[in-house]
């Protein structure tokens, strides 16, 4: 999403620019900071009990993985709210109302305030522009 921000106006791109940018630093930092504290275990440690660290680390690795290559595919609406979908149901384990329903929500919601209110266009992935 941060490369596809430099296809844009430089007027409507620099919150995206912003915005992921620290996200991702932010996100990194988090990642590098769970597997540095996986990896300082002990080896006796290690061996009484299994590390729920690595397996966190490892999980987060790949839901994020699985952000970025819904978004990159559908685009950031569509792909941020079946993310979001997947998430609730899988990980959260909401119900099935509840995550269609929040997931809706948030693609509804992300259309309106960029597309609708803002004017900016959003991401519209690599899926979507190939099949017209």
């Amino acid at each position: 999403m941060l490369w596809a921000s430099f296809g844009l106006s430089r007027a409507s791109a620099w919150v995206p620019q912003w915005v992921l940018a620290i996200t991702l630093i932010l996100l990194l930092l988090q990642l590098a900071r769970e597997l540095l504290a996986a990896l300082n275990t002990s080896a006796q440690t290690r061996m009484q009990a299994p590390d729920g660290r690595r397996k966190r680390a490892v999980a987060a690795l790949i839901w994020l993985s699985m952000l970025l290559l819904l978004t990159w595919l559908l685009g950031t609406a569509p792909g941020g709210a079946l993310f979001c979908c997947a998430w609730l149901r899988w990980h959260a384990s909401e119900p099935w109302p509840v995550s269609l329903a929040i997931a809706a929500g948030l693609g509804i919601a992300l259309w309106l305030l960029f597309t609708a209110f803002l004017g900016v266009g959003l991401y519209p992935g690599a899926l979507w522009p190939n099949l017209g």
